[in-house]
């Protein structure tokens, strides 16, 4: 399948972050009713603009493996990657993969992988320093899955940063997570976000570092 696309740039304090967008979304549903079908990978989310500001600005990785679980586009993972990572985008949808890895190599990421997962079913065969998902932990249907899942994907010592914009079951995910990994650090933070939209043009995206022992 062949995705019309066009340029656009993410602006970072003293750095810009070239990025393909979907030119037309809704070209992309083909079964609305059916929700692994909804291309919901294909916008930026104001939690994927929100933690993109938060790691240029807090972060350094120095070669950290590092998997953004739900990358969609992959602009938070590409600026983990502008930090230092050696990120793995994954996501369900191959295109998706398609896009983040066609961005990645617009801001000239030296080293990055891609994988194709399924949360319901993925069996991890590597850990990961940090794993990062933006606006991902909203569905309690999957959060079971994710629950069961992160603890098998970092290494001991590692780091999950969720960004979302205050969905209860994202709440609800992250203090189970609490309660599942022995998380021995944890930081908090709030980035205000301004999107182009009419009607929802503000958001406050929270920001959850956990550090694992």
């Amino acid at each position: 399948m062949t995705i019309e696309t066009r340029e656009t740039t993410f602006e970072l304090p003293g750095h810009k972050v070239s990025l393909l967008l979907v030119r037309d979304i809704e070209k992309l549903i083909t079964d609305p009713g059916d929700e692994d079908k909804v291309p919901y990978w294909a916008d930026i989310w104001p939690a994927a603009h929100g933690a993109a500001h938060w790691i240029w600005e807090h972060l350094r990785f120095d070669g950290d493996e590092l998997i953004e679980l739900g990358a969609g586009l992959g602009l938070p993972g590409i600026v983990c990657g502008l930090k230092g990572a050696r990120v793995t985008f994954s996501d369900f949808n191959p295109l998706a993969l398609e896009m983040a890895a066609a961005n990645a190599k617009r801001n000239d990421l030296a080293v990055f992988s891609t994988l194709q997962a399924d949360w319901r079913t993925y069996q991890p065969e590597k850990k990961y320093n940090w794993v990062l998902g933006s606006d991902i932990f909203y569905n309690p249907q999957l959060n079971i899955h994710l629950l069961r899942l992160l603890p098998k994907l970092i290494t001991p010592g590692g780091c999950i940063l969720a960004a979302h914009p205050g969905r209860p079951a994202t709440g609800e995910f992250l203090q189970a997570l609490r309660t599942t990994l022995d998380v021995v650090e944890e930081r908090e933070a709030v980035v205000p976000v301004i999107i182009d939209d009419p009607y929802f043009p503000y958001y406050e995206i929270k920001i959850h570092l956990m550090k694992t022992n």
